[in-house]
Formats: structure tokens, sequence, C-alpha cells
């Protein structure tokens, strides 16, 4: 990480240490500092009745969209409750690209409900990796300060070695299905050395889910039965 970034990251945790407890949204008062106030929260908006495969809006009775019952993804359970748009959308575009990572405790503390009532837990959380180029480039990753949250608030661990990038992909932003999905095949391995059976996916958005699937196809040849996807936000269709 570069001396200024350095600095910037310090300048801001300095800043939020000694900040009186204001929403991080709009700066009205409140008793703790990493919250938001009712109104802001009401800007985090929740995928309505959400596909437990796709994560996409449902509209039968049961748990799974019909789409998803004629083709069902090839991980077993999706979760991602926000609607990438709004607030949710500024907050994980700052986190990514912004080194705000407090953000990370703020986004999971507000939709922590849907992976609390994920029963049986995830023996494990991996979070996708970056290329080793990237992750210099930014200095940190997303996914992996999310797990971590995730980690402190369901007693789950966290393997951030497990999941391996073995080569640099394209970003996929601007990139259409078909193109994200030639762009990260055959990107992924596991090193599944301490037998995982029941693993979850860890990132902040999922999108066509390309992503997501070239793990999970990676993690099913490695000996793992049981994949979810935990992510904060889906782009869906409306």
């Amino acid at each position: 990480m570069s001396l200024p970034r350095l600095l910037r990251g310090l300048e801001r945790s300095l800043d939020y240490l000694f900040a009186p407890g204001l929403c991080l949204a709009c700066g009205a008062a409140l008793e703790d500092a990493e919250s938001l106030c009712a109104s802001c929260r009401g800007l985090l908006r929740r995928v309505p009745a959400a596909c437990c495969y796709c994560g996409q809006p449902n509209s039968a009775a049961g748990p799974a969209c019909p789409v998803c019952l004629r083709d069902p993804p090839r991980w077993q359970r999706l979760v991602a409750p926000l609607e990438y748009r709004g607030l949710a959308r500024d907050y994980l575009l700052q986190l990514k690209f912004s080194e705000s990572l407090h953000l990370a405790k703020t986004l999971c503390r507000y939709c922590s409900e849907p992976f609390r009532d994920c029963r049986p837990p995830p023996q494990v959380l991996l979070p996708v990796p970056l290329h080793a180029t990237r992750l210099l480039e930014r200095g940190y990753n997303q996914a992996a300060e999310i797990a971590a949250v995730w980690s402190r608030m369901f007693d789950i661990p966290v393997d951030r070695r497990a999941l391996i990038r073995r080569r640099a992909t394209e970003s996929q932003s601007g990139l259409g299905a078909r193109q994200r999905t030639l762009n990260v095949r055959g990107a992924f391995s596991i090193d599944n050395r301490r037998g995982y059976r029941h693993v979850a996916i860890v990132d902040d958005i999922v999108t066509t889910g390309s992503t997501a699937d070239a793990i999970t196809r990676a993690l099913h040849r490695a000996g793992v039965d049981y994949v979810e996807v935990w992510a904060l936000a889906r782009v869906y269709r409306r």
C-alpha cells in the first residue's frame, strides 16, 4: 500500500474513532457512531421475496422461482438481501474502491437476519479472492472484509487461503453475461486439504453469478457437497 493511501486511511480512522454518534449517511445525531438513522436504514432496500437459489424476486408460492425449478444453478443456496441500487450501491462502491472499510460492518449489520437463519450454518466462509496484482493495487479485499464481519457475528471461521485465483482476469464491470462467464472460466482452484463439505462463498455483489458459478464448479470437483453464496447485494431483474 502506498504512503499517501496509508495516510488517508489513518486520517479516516482517526476521524471515525473520535467522531460523535452520527448517522453515516445523513449526519443525524445517534448513540452509535457505526449506525444509520431510521430514515437512512429505510433506503437500504431488500430484494422482495427472493428466490433461495438465484436471489431474484420470486412470484411463486415456494422458496424457489419457476426459472430455478426448471434449471437450478450450480450452487445450493444464495443469500444476497439488498437491492444493488440507491444507498446500498453507493456504500458498496465506496467499500470496494474508496477504502471505506467500516461500511462492511454497517451493511452486514443491517441485513444479518437471512444469514443467521441459514441452518445448518456452513463450516467455513470463503471470500472470493483477488489476484495478487489487484490486491497489491487496492490494498485490501472487500470480500474478505465482509467475511471477517460475518465470522464474528455468526462464529463461523474464515479461510482466506483455500480459494485461489489462478490467473488475473479482466474486471467484470461492463461485461455482458456471456463475457463474464468466459472471463472467469478456469480462473479459480481450491486447496481442500481440510475436507470442507459445506461452505459459503462470500462476495460483495452478485451480478450474473458467473464468478460464483466458476468457484462452485471448482468446489464441487474438490469434494464440497453443499455450496452457499453469501453476498450483500443482488443486481436483479425488475
